[in-house]
């Protein structure tokens, strides 16, 4: 039945009447909610300890994004389950913008690693926009015998278990970047994890491990600082600040990884607040202050569309996954 309909008894016009004015009400209320947004102080969860690179991004952004939002953006540390808890806390959490997760590329590896999360990586989750990229290092210690990846991967085919890498952990991004350094190549480096790349950098330099996969943002002071030889980045062009450093897929064609720190929500965000959310973050990631703090940290300032983020998140995964499956490795 049509809202006004002349052939309708004249108190079903009525009721259709009220109802429309009620709902336009709601509907009027609903878009000015999210034209408003935001109302109060957002929270931005990191699942990372103070210091990570988890935090440093987030805590970067935070402070340019309460700016333009003129409100103020609250950053929580919730480490626990590799970023699980700060992650469960938000996939709970009213999507009416109010609550963000800062999080790291582990978003998508832990799905391909873990038996079980306690969310959907993908749907449980608003894709808002990344932050930054980087590469993973691939280096020895400056003593080191090997000076070119292909060096060290002829070793390694040719003496298996011989050598050891070093991660932060089992199914990180640095784990998965050895063990698809394995499968691509036959070599069988050994992987030895750490609970973080501080201890892990102590055995490299002690030769108590041979090599480092690492993150861009950690393994450039590295590098830089003259205590790590960087044999190659896998990302897919050579970063400025490592002139003469080639990207990996010059050895390995099919090799091209860049790890990431960006902006997740609770699914369902109303499109207003999803799309504010997004220009304000791709504008803070445009100011020159802010894009050359990204870089500094061997990163490169990069802000997606939803879209584009949620694909590039299925991608890793599916990715990923393969290279457990390749590998044989326990899922936890």
């Amino acid at each position: 039945m049509r809202i006004h309909d002349p052939g309708a008894p004249v108190g079903v016009q009525r009721w259709c009447l009220a109802m429309a004015a009620i709902l336009g009400l709601c509907h009027g209320a609903a878009v000015q909610a999210q034209a408003d947004y935001p109302t109060r102080p957002i929270r931005m969860l990191i699942g990372g300890p103070p210091a990570s690179s988890g935090d440093i991004g987030g805590r970067l952004l935070s402070t340019r994004l309460a700016e333009r939002l003129g409100q103020a953006v609250v950053v929580e540390n919730k480490p626990g389950a590799s970023g699980a808890v700060a992650a469960l806390e938000v996939a709970r959490a009213e999507p009416d913008g109010h609550t963000l997760l800062f999080t790291a590329s582990w978003h998508s590896t832990a799905a391909a690693v873990k038996k079980s999360l306690p969310y959907d990586t993908l749907n449980d989750f608003t894709f808002v926009s990344t932050f930054m990229t980087y590469g993973m290092i691939v280096g020895v210690r400056q003593e080191s015998r090997f000076k070119r990846l292909e060096d060290l991967l002829a070793f390694a085919k040719t003496n298996p278990g011989k050598l050891t890498f070093y991660s932060v952990g089992p199914g990180s991004a640095h784990h998965l970047i050895g063990e698809w350094i394995n499968s691509l190549t036959g070599a069988e480096m050994v992987h030895v994890p750490y609970k973080g790349s501080p201890a892990a950098l102590i055995d490299l330099l002690a030769g108590r491990v041979d090599v480092m996969v690492d993150t861009m943002t950690f393994g450039l002071q590295q590098v830089v600082g003259g205590k790590v030889r960087a044999l190659a980045i896998t990302s897919r062009e050579p970063l400025a600040a490592l002139p003469g450093v080639p990207p990996i897929s010059a050895a390995l064609p099919e090799m091209e990884y860049e790890s990431w720190l960006g902006v997740l929500g609770p699914r369902n965000m109303p499109p207003r607040v999803l799309e504010r959310i997004n220009r304000e973050i791709r504008e803070v990631i445009a100011t020159p202050e802010v894009a050359q703090r990204i870089r500094d940290l061997g990163a490169i300032p990069r802000g997606s569309s939803p879209e584009e983020f949620r694909i590039r998140s299925e991608r890793e995964i599916a990715r990923f996954k393969s290279i457990v499956a390749a590998r044989r490795i326990p899922m936890e």
